[in-house]
């Protein structure tokens, strides 16, 4: 058998070049294929794919691993209504007193009265002659009167007394039965979800001021969402509602608007709003104590001013360490008495 012809030296470098590459590539698609493998089988490829999707919720757990998977929303822009509530909450907190008072506690059982003794059977006379003896009875223990029953202790009722005073009207919060262990962990200013003035003077949009957060066209651009320009000056045109009230307060209030006087409390008689309410017992420390029973006892006399006070109040958290179900009164006045 014939040898064909030897390659050429360029025609030999050539091929071993072919070689080299082939090996090169074979061993960059290997390694891929592991390295792919490898995420896999870690879990990690179906976070490398989701990485980076508009719309995503972040998760985070609070407390343990193996908490609730709460839901995170991130926004640039914070919500002025939540801000002017904190800049309410930083000026009012100061103005607010705090005090535990004991209650009389209701008079207990009256004791029981002892029974009175029942007479011994008379005695036989010895000088006579005793006719004969019939068998002898037991001899009958002699009874003694039951003690008289103590009074059960009866715990000491106490109720903590909570006075606040903001913006020309007052609150008075009372909880009980043991009022050193109940707490109003977070409340809201009612004043910022009173009904809005119907109209206010032209002139206040250009004392309009800019805060760290927003500039003053931003906050003029707000309020003339729901106020319209007319010649007798701004008028009310829509209601925001309730959630959005606190947004618009803070930014008339900031221009000069004398919210003691407030539009809504012109002209009116307004009685003090009484609330009565009960507080649940959370199932462990940890837990928010469920608020119910929540009933209008008293009203203002206006049905916008009822739903403002009764809107703010229900937004409050308090903690219940009694170990029974407490009772609360909440009072809103519409003066600056204390």
């Amino acid at each position: 058998m014939k040898s064909g012809p030897v390659p050429s030296v360029w025609e030999q470098w050539r091929i071993r070049q072919r070689q080299k590459r082939s090996l090169i590539s074979w061993g960059f698609s290997a390694g891929l294929s592991l390295i792919a493998l490898g995420l896999l089988l870690w879990g990690g490829l179906p976070i490398l794919m989701t990485v980076g999707e508009k719309g995503q919720t972040l998760a985070v757990k609070l407390g343990n691993p193996e908490g609730e998977d709460l839901p995170l929303s991130v926004s640039a822009v914070p919500d002025p209504s939540m801000q002017a509530v904190l800049e309410a909450q930083r000026h009012s907190v100061q103005n607010t007193v705090e005090e535990t008072r004991a209650v009389p506690p209701d008079s207990g059982p009256a004791p029981l009265a002892a029974a009175p003794r029942k007479p011994l059977p008379p005695q036989a006379d010895s000088t006579k002659a005793a006719p004969a003896a019939p068998p002898a009875a037991k001899p009958q223990p002699t009874q003694t009167p039951p003690v008289a029953a103590k009074p059960a202790d009866v715990p000491v009722v106490t109720e903590k007394v909570i006075r606040g005073v903001e913006r020309g009207n007052s609150s008075e919060l009372v909880l009980k039965p043991q009022g050193e262990k109940i707490s109003q962990n977070a409340y809201w200013p009612v004043y910022l979800f009173m009904p809005l003035p119907a109209r206010l003077d032209a002139g206040l949009l250009a004392k309009v001021q800019a805060t760290n957060l927003y500039s003053a066209d931003e906050r003029k651009s707000r309020l003339l969402q729901f106020y319209k320009k007319t010649p007798e000056g701004l008028v009310l045109s829509t209601d925001p509602g309730l959630p959005v009230r606190p947004a618009l307060w803070e930014i008339i209030e900031g221009a000069g608007y004398d919210v003691s006087n407030a539009d809504y409390k012109q002209g009116k008689d307004l009685k003090p709003v009484v609330i009565s309410f009960q507080l649940g017992v959370p199932k462990t420390s940890t837990d928010n104590t469920a608020l119910s029973q929540v009933q209008l006892e008293q009203s203002s006399g206006s049905a916008p001013v009822d739903a403002a006070v009764l809107y703010a109040f229900q937004k409050s958290t308090f903690a219940n360490g009694t170990g029974q179900v407490a009772q609360g009164r909440y009072t809103y006045d519409f003066t600056d008495k204390k």
